[in-house]
């Protein structure tokens, strides 16, 4: 049995893609076998939850500290115990801020080491833009060099990560993997149960935090032009953020506060209602301030479940999206051509249905979450049986 420390500084009940990456994983590794213990923040005084996954969880009491620089101590300090405690075959760290953290311990450790290489860890950090992230780019650029194996969630993280310098004998793609929804049919029967509120809307969807690099304003720009000729679509935005308010006085100046709608924070359980309800996926991130999509797991969600994808041409997006065959790639600084191409989705129900097949298809051949499982697990292995052969030859 490989003994996995999974150290994870993102992980529910935070709602955010590497979180929910950092979980699928150990709950997908400790059902093929592996002793899966996370090294994860706590965000509350208890996390009853804990207690049902199947693997054990370890909170760092501080490690969501408000003042950011304070959670690497407490980060640092759980890790080095939990080292010292469980003598793990394998440490893996799954976002930025992990592979930080064991950066500064990467001298002492005594077993292999994996990470997980997203767009923006690269982008913003290798080097740094400003004093604080210059300094973490340290410790992050010495994960990387030390590492045992390193692993891209997309092609363009892949390339990115090599024009940043890092040893292309230590990086691979492994592409995010996404749980295939095998009953939608069931599951739009309980959503119209659920939300007898939207019936009669036809309805875009966006899971995404309420941040710039997003691109929530060119988007609401699109669908008030949507709007103009098609009054009974819905456009639910989901995700909470610091652009908040400013997104609500940009409906609000529109007119279109009944039809854009920001419902804040929702559990996985609503979202999957409005997934099942939605006709068509819209998020058109671009690039801020350094900041790249690598992949975008809520691309996945969304084409397992169907729905034809509308993204923009930018990091890894094109690497989910088949312009033309799963959805529509565009251009984030142009809201007619977003709103253009939403519209012919709405305009052409045969279209709409295709597109939203071919997305489920080429996602569960591409993305499926026994692929990234089955992958993870041979890596695991593979670190593992080389680990016992040095030590062997060491005898």
């Amino acid at each position: 049995m490989i003994n996995l420390i999974f150290f994870a500084m993102r992980f529910p009940p935070e709602h955010v893609g590497t979180a929910r990456y950092a979980a699928s994983l150990a709950e997908g590794l400790a059902k093929r076998g592996v002793q899966v213990t996370v090294i994860a923040p706590a965000y509350a005084r208890h996390h009853p939850e804990d207690g049902s996954l199947g693997y054990q969880v370890r909170r760092i009491p501080g490690g969501h500290h408000s003042f950011v620089p304070l959670r690497y101590p407490f980060a640092r300090a759980a890790l080095r115990q939990a080292l010292d405690e469980l003598h793990p075959d394998v440490l893996w760290a799954t976002n930025g801020m992990a592979t930080r953290v064991v950066g500064t311990l990467i001298g002492e450790l005594n077993v292999p080491v994996i990470g997980s290489v997203h767009g923006t860890d690269i982008a913003t950090r290798l080097p740094g833009r400003s004093p604080r992230t210059w300094l973490e780019s340290i410790p992050q650029r010495r994960f990387y060099e030390h590492s045992d194996r390193l692993l891209a969630n997309s092609r363009f993280t892949y390339d990115l990560a090599l024009q940043k310098g890092i040893d292309p004998d230590k990086l691979q793609v492994v592409y995010l993997g996404v749980e295939m929804s095998r009953d939608m049919e069931s599951a739009r029967l309980r959503a119209r149960k659920n939300h007898p509120e939207l019936a009669g809307r036809r309805i875009v969807l966006t899971v995404a935090r309420l941040v710039e690099q997003k691109g929530h304003k060119i988007l609401i720009e699109a669908l008030d032009r949507v709007l103009a000729t098609r009054p009974d679509v819905l456009h639910i935005i989901v995700g909470d953020g610091p652009e908040k308010d400013a997104l609500a006085a940009q409906i609000q100046r529109l007119g279109r506060k009944d039809s854009i709608l920001l419902v804040g924070f929702q559990s996985q359980d609503v979202i999957e209602d409005y997934y099942a309800l939605a006709q068509i996926f819209a998020l058109t991130s671009h690039t801020t301030h350094s900041r790249v999509e690598g992949l975008g797991f809520v691309f996945l969600e969304a084409a397992a479940r169907g729905l034809p994808v509308v993204g923009t041409r930018h990091g890894g997006i094109p690497e989910v999206i088949l312009d033309g065959k799963t959805g529509f790639l565009v251009d984030p600084g142009r809201p007619q051509e977003i709103a253009q191409r939403i519209g012919r989705l709405f305009d052409d129900g045969a279209l709409c249905q295709t597109l939203g097949d071919n997305a489920r298809s080429h996602t569960e051949r591409r993305f499926s979450m026994e692929r990234m499982l089955d992958e993870s697990k041979e890596i695991l292995t593979e670190l593992k049986r080389g680990r016992e052969n040095n030590r062997a030859r060491k005898q």
